[in-house]
């Protein structure tokens, strides 16, 4: 039994294999335990927290580790402790699902324990699940090539950044990169205008290089895809700092301009085995980033003209 922030905790079988090669770009080396990952997430929690607290959280569960059976999990079983908050969230089937907030490394820690190996975070906060807080801009190529999506965000760095919106930009910890703007909140933003902002936005930027925001791969003609798909009510992405399937146990990781768009960047170099070193060693990019100067809807009139 373990106790984190004052909750008791009982671990499970931390010795169990989850990611049995994790010699990768990050410099790691050997097997990767449930009890790896479990620590990773109470150690990293103090970083992450700002990033997922308040939202409700789609957990991408691998009980047996990344080569055995995964899979999604929204709903949030009866038997999760009542300290862990839910927020029940209506369907489009007219059903509900009942999402799960944490806002504390015990949340964290015991989800983890369950098999939680990614968080993943809806676009909006639990208190208000209409009303999104940010706009997602999925880079992810078709190849291993990174040099389309570096172009791709040059782009979007630069349009964003004329209209006032101050983008961020994180590894996904996979092929690519997310390109984030904070929505200000004016009460009456809803997933129908940040996705017709999403869209022209991408329309704009598929015009300036080997883009595309056509949806059907047989009609992409090599050009990389400009996903804006994650901008509805029960789309989610990978939340920062969260552990990804992949052997090398990469992380989505916050970056800033400049490593993002260097030539030398591999979005699956962080990894559990050096993400505190660099996190000892640089404060979180993100922190001293500027706030957008204008709303969404004062952004999509400028974008128009």
């Amino acid at each position: 039994m373990s106790s984190i922030a004052g909750k008791s905790i009982e671990l499970s079988h931390l010795d169990k294999v989850y990611f049995d090669d994790s010699a990768a770009s990050g410099g790691g080396s050997g097997p990767v335990t449930k009890g790896d990952v479990v620590d990773y997430y109470e150690r990293v929690a103090d970083r992450m927290l700002p990033h997922v607290a308040g939202r409700p959280l789609v957990l991408q569960r691998f009980p047996d580790g990344i080569d055995e059976f995964g899979f999604y999990q929204k709903n949030t079983p009866d038997h999760v402790p009542d300290w862990i908050e839910r927020v029940e969230m209506a369907t489009a089937d007219g059903g509900s699902t009942r999402y799960a907030v944490v806002d504390d490394a015990a949340g964290l820690v015991y989800l983890a324990n369950q098999g939680a190996i990614v968080f993943h975070t809806l676009l909006a906060d639990a208190v208000a699940p209409s009303q999104p807080v940010e706009v997602i801009f999925d880079l992810d190529p078709s190849s291993d090539d990174m040099g389309p999506v570096r172009a791709a965000a040059r782009e979007l760095q630069t349009l964003l950044d004329d209209l006032g919106l101050a983008p961020r930009v994180k590894s996904s910890g996979s092929r690519g990169l997310h390109i984030v703007v904070d929505v200000i909140d004016e009460g009456d933003v809803g997933f129908d205008l940040t996705r017709t902002f999403a869209r022209e936005v991408a329309e704009i930027v598929s015009e300036r290089g080997p883009f595309t925001v056509e949806h059907r791969k047989d009609k992409r003609e090599g050009r990389l895809f400009l996903d804006i798909l994650r901008n509805g009510p029960a789309s989610h992405a990978a939340a920062p700092y969260t552990l990804r399937p992949i052997h090398g146990a990469p992380i989505a990781a916050p970056l800033d301009w400049g490593e993002a768009l260097d030539s030398g960047f591999d979005p699956q170099r962080i990894t559990i085995h050096n993400v505190f070193r660099r996190l000892a060693q640089k404060d979180d990019p993100w922190d001293h980033l500027p706030e957008p100067t204008v709303t969404i809807h004062e952004a999509l009139d400028r974008l128009r003209e």
